[in-house]
């Protein structure tokens, strides 16, 4: 179960425990990928080779996508016979797979990871934004100017660049849906994470750019927080689960997979230009609709 509401928890954020009465730290039935059907859909995972961008490409598997285009810096090509088993286990035809090596944050690499999309798919339906890095863990005046800099190349560059490259190609898809994972890091303030916890804010406002300027075209673009998950970035920053937070970091990557696959199953239009918590009961989310779009709620405002 996720952490109990009003224990110490420094990564709570708004709506975490009041957007819907139920919230998870695990897949539940409701949002199984294995359920869903999504013949004939061409989607691309960016970030995909291990992690949450690794269980979100192996959730559309399992959810029957005919085309899965996944990319990474490096062995992503890797997770093709997992892509195949888990789609023959939830008794669906394994995609056509196209593992990508991609930098996210060099244009020529993103330009021609979109030519070769393009030439292999034709389309696309969805498009995933997980790759990220958790940067520096540093106050101000102790961090790296260029490694504070670099968080926000691959935070903020990286799907710009991603969303000016591909917009195109799903705009010639069927679901033409974007999802950008920012992170519930974008509405609070730890110290020491001064360079992700803005960067992924940033992510929520260009995504809501993305929605705006291209919603005669029929394009939606949301973000979404993962939830609390053990991921090497993580690790790599901290060196291991912080101290004393061991009771928050309980979520599971097949949670946002699976989130992910449900939301994006179907045109959502509604959805565009939101923040979505995957911890959310995603049944009682979408019951809300008429009071989240009449109060145009889930957005970034400054309220007085």
């Amino acid at each position: 179960m996720p952490p109990p509401r009003g224990s110490w928890n420094p990564l709570e954020g708004p709506g975490d425990y009041d957007v819907t009465s139920f919230v998870h730290n695990d897949t539940y039935p409701e949002i199984d990928s294995t359920k869903a059907n999504l013949k004939g859909k061409a989607v691309f995972v960016v970030g995909a080779s291990k992690g949450i961008g690794k269980e979100v490409a192996l959730s559309f598997a399992r959810a029957g996508v005919s085309h899965l285009a996944v990319a990474a810096r490096s062995k992503v090509s890797s997770i093709k016979d997992e892509i195949q088993s888990v789609a023959k286990e939830a008794g669906k035809q394994p995609p056509q797979f196209l593992p990508i090596d991609l930098d996210i944050t060099s244009k020529s690499s993103v330009d021609h990871a979109a030519e070769e999309v393009e030439q292999v798919f034709g389309r696309l339906d969805i498009l995933v934004n997980v790759a990220g890095t958790l940067g520096q863990a540093a106050k101000i005046v102790d961090s790296d100017p260029d490694q504070w800099w670099n968080t926000w190349n691959v935070n903020l560059r990286g799907p710009y660049l991603v969303c000016r490259a591909f917009i195109p190609l799903l705009l010639k898809g069927g679901l033409k849906t974007i999802v950008n994972v920012s992170s519930v890091g974008a509405h609070i303030v730890r110290p020491t994470l001064n360079a992700y916890q803005p960067s992924k804010l940033a992510v929520l406002r260009f995504s809501e750019f993305a929605a705006k300027e291209y919603a005669e075209d029929g394009l939606i673009c949301f973000s979404v927080h993962p939830g609390n998950i053990v991921t090497d970035i993580l690790l790599t920053s901290f060196g291991g689960i912080p101290k004393g937070m061991e009771h928050i970091f309980v979520d599971t990557p097949r949670l946002p997979a699976d989130s992910i696959v449900f939301l994006t199953g179907e045109r959502r239009d509604w959805l565009s230009g939101r923040y979505i918590n995957c911890t959310w009961d995603m049944p009682e989310l979408i019951a809300k609709k008429d009071e989240i779009v009449e109060g145009d709620k889930l957005k970034v405002r400054l309220i007085f």
